[in-house]
Parts: C-alpha cells; structure tokens; sequence
C-alpha cells in the first residue's frame, strides 16, 4: 500500500489539508496526518480543530510515498523549520512525490525540492516563486513535485496525487465518483 504524510500546523488552510486526506483514503492509500505542532488537534485559519494522528516529531524518521504540506496562513511560520526541511530534502533525495499547495510551494523551495522544477502556488507568493512559476497553471507536475495554486484547486492537485502515486484511472474514477 502507497503511504502519505499531509504535515498540518496552526492556522493551515482546512480544505488544502482535508481534500488531499480525503481523496487520498478514497484511492486506499495509507495517510498519516501529522502536525507541526505540540498536540494532535491542531486550529486551521477559519478556526475548524483537526485532529492529526501524529505529531510530526514521531514521524519525521519515517519514509512516505509522499509528503504533502497544506498552506494558509501559517505556512511561514513552519517555512524555515530544518526538521520540516530535512524531512522533505530526504523525501525529494528519494525521489518520493513532495506536494505543496497555496502558499507552501516556498517550503518545498526552502528545502531545495524545487531545483530544475517549475511549480504553481497562490498568487501572494508568485513573486518568490518566479524563477520556478509556471503561470496560468492550477496544478503543476514536475518531475516529482506536484502544486497547486490554492484551496479552490485542492481536489484537482489531490487526484494529481492520486495518479503520480497510483494510476489515471484511480484519478479518473475518484473524479467521476465524487462529480469532480
């Protein structure tokens, strides 16, 4: 079974987060929500509490298929966290899938997973991002990094996931199964 780590901190973009989790378990892949912070629940920025399975300290020693950081506001404040960082460096070494939407493509640049790739991220970060930006793009693959430009692309970069993990089919029919 593929595994997936969606990393969540205070006031992440609930959608970024919930989608991904949810497509996700929908295709049968093995997801583990992880949160930055000191306890499991953790606040997303229009207030709904999460509850992640792990804080991301028990976790950072692991390897996943992928890693997913949601964005939102909070995404600066776990930005430069080396142990965030090592832990999607290792992933990007592997060749594992790093996905990162909204705001937290600068996370996957932070940690050097963007070198040689282009990405898609929120308006409010296109200008640290331009030297990687593909424009008019709601979600871009490249190489092994997949992103996504906000909350509203969160399911069309969740079934991107689901097809670099799994298949296009598993996409496709996920996609059909929920009207997407």
């Amino acid at each position: 079974m593929k595994s997936a780590a969606v990393i969540i901190f205070e006031n992440f973009e609930e959608i970024e987060a919930t989608a991904p989790i949810d497509i996700l378990r929908r295709a049968e892949i093995g997801v583990c929500v992880a949160t930055m912070g000191g306890a499991l629940a953790t606040t997303g920025r229009s207030g709904i509490k999460l509850v992640a399975d792990k804080l991301f300290s028990e976790i950072e020693n692991e390897t996943f298929d992928a890693v997913i950081i949601s964005g939102g506001p909070g995404t600066m404040k776990v930005s430069m966290n080396k142990n965030l960082l090592d832990f999607i460096k290792r992933h990007d070494a592997a060749n594992k899938t790093v996905a990162a939407i909204c705001a937290a493509p600068v996370v996957l640049k932070n940690a050097g997973a963007l070198v040689g790739k282009t990405c898609a991220c929120h308006t409010s970060k296109e200008a640290e991002l331009s030297e990687h930006l593909e424009k008019g793009k709601n979600v871009v693959s490249s190489k092994n990094a997949i992103t996504s430009r906000g909350a509203g692309t969160a399911v069309q970069f969740s079934l991107e996931i689901v097809k670099k993990l799994l298949s296009g089919k598993i996409a496709d029919d996920i996609a059909k199964s929920i009207c997407f």
